[in-house]
């Protein structure tokens, strides 16, 4: 996981209706995912919504990658992820805003990020 990292893809997929979809990437959306060898991690989403940075200290148990966020609020989020070729694939439950109403719903999201 050390490397600067940018998402190929990042894919929504509402839990309540799994036919409703919202690929971030293709709406305009730049994601980019920053680990540093001692575990330091920084992520920043822009371009879609309001710009969104997060910091912290990341670890990687098995299938799972615990990214434990120090930064704007502190919270603990554990991911499955897979390596295949150059690509990196994380995905773990979020929460999206898929009918633009202003209330977010439970999603899963899946992030494909390539080496910059």
């Amino acid at each position: 996981m050390v490397g600067a990292w940018s998402a190929e893809s990042l894919v929504l997929t509402s839990m309540a209706n799994p036919e409703v979809i919202a690929d971030l990437v293709a709406l305009g959306a730049k994601f980019r995912l920053a680990v540093e060898p001692s575990g330091r991690y920084s992520e920043i989403l822009e371009g879609f919504g309001p710009f969104s940075s997060t910091f912290g200290r990341l670890t990687v148990d098995g299938a799972y990658v615990v990214f434990m966020q120090e930064l704007p609020i502190p919270d603990d989020s554990m991911l499955l992820w897979e390596r295949i070729d150059d690509s990196v694939i994380l995905e773990g439950e979020s929460e999206f805003d898929f009918n633009l109403d202003g209330t977010t719903e439970p999603a899963m999201l899946r992030r494909v990020l390539i080496p910059n």
